[in-house]
């Protein structure tokens, strides 16, 4: 398993976590702990989802090589 499908795998769990936390907030509540607990997941999510963005990046070198070479393309006129 790549380090990039773990990561996938990650953010499949976590949102499946965030989506049970968010349901258990719009039932009942959360208390301090709960809610301490709630901002955490959502921080590591996000440092999660920016991690798999990263790693898919890197994973496409022939991607990356295009948007570094100049382009030579002419502007086209948009008409309104």
């Amino acid at each position: 398993m790549s380090y990039t499908e773990v990561l996938e795998r990650k953010s499949e769990i976590l949102k499946k976590t965030m989506e049970n936390w968010i349901l258990k907030e719009n039932r009942d509540g959360l208390n301090r702990q709960e809610a301490h607990i709630y901002r955490n997941m959502l921080k590591e999510l996000h440092q999660n989802e920016q991690e798999l963005h990263t790693a898919r990046e890197e994973e496409r070198p022939e991607a990356k090589s295009a948007q570094d070479a100049p382009a030579n393309r002419e502007p086209v006129s948009q008409g309104v």
